[in-house]
């Protein structure tokens, strides 16, 4: 639960991220949603992404098997609930983001809404009272995108390691 728990946070708080939180005093104000109609790139890029890889820089040991066995391949560590994790890009520039919500028996299911909207390389999103941006890389066939990263990752033996981190998403063909 920790590690879902970790990834959610970790995905949430990539790359370039700026928070503005709501309060009752009324000296600041919350980004509006994102509108407009989307740009040829970015109806092209809406659709569902489903997270297909976790890549550290660093080797690291996430599982508790009794047996140290570090490994780059974050992703194969982590258990099915945990790597169940999809954007769902819609062509009214709102957003899901959904985790444990596919994979069976899962604790822990999330998910956050917003709008979002694609520019150039960056990816932003609107959600509740906070802006993100990330910037990826799509791939020439436009169905992966990925983005880096720095997270900290406690290992197994209760280290935190902070290392680059790369996460790829596939496009869903419908």
């Amino acid at each position: 639960m920790k590690k879902m728990n970790v990834l959610m946070k970790s995905l949430m708080v990539t790359a370039t991220l700026f928070i503005v939180s709501c309060n009752n005093d009324d000296s600041i104000e919350c980004p509006e949603a994102i509108t407009g109609e989307l740009t040829t790139t970015e109806t092209a890029f809406a659709g569902s992404w489903v997270l297909t890889g976790l890549d550290a820089e660093d080797a690291i040991d996430i599982t508790d098997d009794n047996t140290e066995n570090p490994s780059t391949d974050i992703f194969a560590q982590y258990t099915e609930c945990q790597r169940d994790l999809v954007y769902d890009f819609v062509d009214n520039r709102n957003y899901v983001f959904k985790q444990a919500q596919s994979a069976t028996d899962c604790e822990g299911k999330q998910s956050l809404t917003g709008t979002w909207s694609l520019t150039d390389k960056v990816l932003a999103f609107v959600s509740g009272c906070s802006t993100q941006t990330i910037e990826i890389e799509v791939a020439e066939t436009d169905d992966v995108f990925t983005y880096e990263a720095l997270v900290n990752i406690r290992e197994v033996s209760g280290l935190i390691k902070n290392t680059k981190v790369t996460f790829t998403f596939e496009k869903v063909q419908a």
